[in-house]
């Protein structure tokens, strides 16, 4: 805690409160996505597949805490609430690489206008964080290059639609064989599934997704 935080205590970005950024009571409040023991075996609210994508999966239900955390994360230039959301999903994600083994970390790009707005992609920052607490690395490999309808106004094909033709990679390098895409929301995995398009059209062989939270 800075000095500033001693001084000026932050208000819980999820109810309020005084004192933390996002408070205990909160990230107990936080409600898994899915069962630990079912993960990986059945369809279920924190798991999604796709075409190109081979299985995307979310730490928390988009609701409540959770919700006005990214909220908060996504539109209130909070970007300190990344580390605090990436901790709580660290089982979550940790399960995930315990099941696809260990590979990169690729953030989901934002458009250079809205990052100019933000200041920051949280994509990015939940990567850089999921990385440094697992020693994976993270290569800010896509960029956005359309900038897009906002996603939550629209249905899954209307998604994908709309995404056609706005990611591509940086450079043309090679990406490598296994990547984990990282994000903060996961609704439809429209998203990832195109990202992990790209990816595998320049040689990626496996693309998995991981997401703080997914709307149900």
């Amino acid at each position: 805690m800075g000095l500033l935080d001693i001084v000026l205590p932050p208000a819980c970005a999820a109810c309020g409160r005084y004192g933390d950024l996002l408070c205990q009571r909160c990230v107990g409040a936080l409600r898994r996505a899915s069962s630990p023991a079912d993960r990986f075996t059945a369809a279920d609210p924190g798991i999604v597949v796709g075409d190109a994508l081979e299985l995307a999966v979310a730490a928390f239900v988009h609701e409540g805490p959770a919700r006005r955390a990214l909220q908060r994360l996504k539109y209130g230039a909070a970007g300190r609430l990344a580390e605090l959301l990436a901790r709580a999903a660290m089982p979550a994600f940790r399960e995930l690489v315990d099941h696809a083994g260990p590979m990169p970390l690729v953030p989901i790009p934002v458009h250079p206008q809205r990052l100019r707005q933000r200041g920051y992609n949280q994509a990015f920052l939940l990567a850089s964080e999921l990385g440094r607490r697992t020693g994976l690395p993270v290569i800010d490999i896509i960029e956005r290059r359309k900038a897009t309808t906002r996603q939550h106004e629209l249905g899954r094909t209307a998604r994908l639609h709309n995404l056609r033709g706005a990611f591509a990679l940086r450079d043309a390098d090679r990406p490598p064989a296994a990547v984990i895409l990282v994000d903060d929301i996961l609704t439809t995995s429209a998203t990832l599934e195109a990202c992990a398009a790209v990816l595998r059209a320049h040689g990626a062989e496996r693309v998995w997704g991981f997401a703080v939270a997914r709307e149900t």
